[in-house]
C-alpha cells in the first residue's frame, strides 16, 4: 500500500471507530430510557401510526419479512456458506460469529432489562421480554455485514449491487415490522439496529485488522 492508500484506510477506520461508539452511546442512552420509564412520548405516536396501517395483506407481507431475521433461516444460511468451501471463510465465518454473538447478547440484555413486550394484539406469536428486538440486531447485523462482505469480495459491479439491493430490504424492513406486529416498541427496535451495527463495525474492525497484519 502507498501512503495515500495508508492515509485513506486510517480515515475510513478512524470514521468507523466514530460510527461504532455513537451507535453504543445512542444505545445507552435508550437503555437508561426504558429503564426509567421515559420512551412513551416517542414509542406511543409510532406505535399507534403502524398500528393503524394493520391489514390482511400487508400483515402477510410483514410476516414474511419477519421471518428473514428467524433464528432457524439464519441458522440455515449460516450453514450454507460454511459448507461451501468458497464462501467458508469470507462470509461463513464472520457471519456465524457475530450472528452467535449478537444472540448471546440480546438475552442478557433481554433477562436484565425485564420489559414486558407492547399489551397489544399480537399478530404472531411471541414470547419471552422485549427490550432488545433480538430480530433487529440479528438482520441490521447479518445483512448490513453481508453487504460489507459482497462490497469486498465479489468482483463483478452488477452482482454486487444486485445483492446489495436484495440483502438491504430485511435489514431496512424487518424492525418496523416487529412494530406493526405488535411485538417490540420502537425503542426496541432502535436499540437493536444500535447493538447490530456496532457488531457490524466490531467484526469489519476485526477482519481489517487481520488483513493489515498480513499484508505488512
Amino acid at each position: 500500500m502507498n501512503i495515500n492508500e495508508v492515509t485513506i484506510a486510517k480515515k475510513k477506520a478512524a470514521a468507523r471507530r466514530v460510527a461504532g461508539i455513537l451507535s453504543i452511546g445512542l444505545f445507552a442512552v435508550l437503555l437508561v430510557c426504558v429503564l426509567a420509564g421515559h420512551t412513551a412520548g416517542f414509542d406511543d405516536p409510532i406505535r399507534e401510526f403502524f398500528y393503524s396501517l394493520r391489514s390482511p395483506a400487508l400483515t402477510h407481507f410483514a410476516v414474511v419479512i419477519t421471518n428473514l431475521a428467524n433464528k432457524y433461516w439464519f441458522i440455515g444460511l449460516c450453514l450454507l456458506l460454511l459448507i461451501i468451501p468458497q464462501t467458508r471463510m469470507t462470509f461463513g465465518v464472520p457471519l456465524s460469529a457475530g450472528a452467535l454473538g449478537t444472540i448471546l447478547l440480546n438475552s442478557i440484555i433481554k433477562y436484565f432489562v425485564h420489559r414486558p413486550r407492547p399489551e397489544v394484539l399480537h399478530l404472531v406469536e411471541e414470547d419471552g421480554f422485549s427490550f432488545t428486538s433480538g430480530h433487529s440486531i440479528s438482520s441490521l447485523f447479518f445483512y448490513g455485514l453481508a453487504i460489507w462482505l459482497v462490497w469486498r469480495y465479489v468482483d463483478n459491479r452488477t452482482v454486487k449491487w444486485v445483492l446489495t439491493i436484495l440483502l438491504a430490504i430485511p435489514m431496512l424492513l424487518v424492525g418496523p415490522t416487529r412494530i406493526y406486529l405488535g411485538v417490540h416498541y420502537p425503542t426496541d427496535v432502535l436499540a437493536g439496529w444500535c447493538l447490530g451495527f456496532a457488531a457490524v463495525i466490531l467484526i469489519v474492525e476485526i477482519i481489517s485488522a487481520r488483513q493489515n497484519r498480513r499484508k505488512q
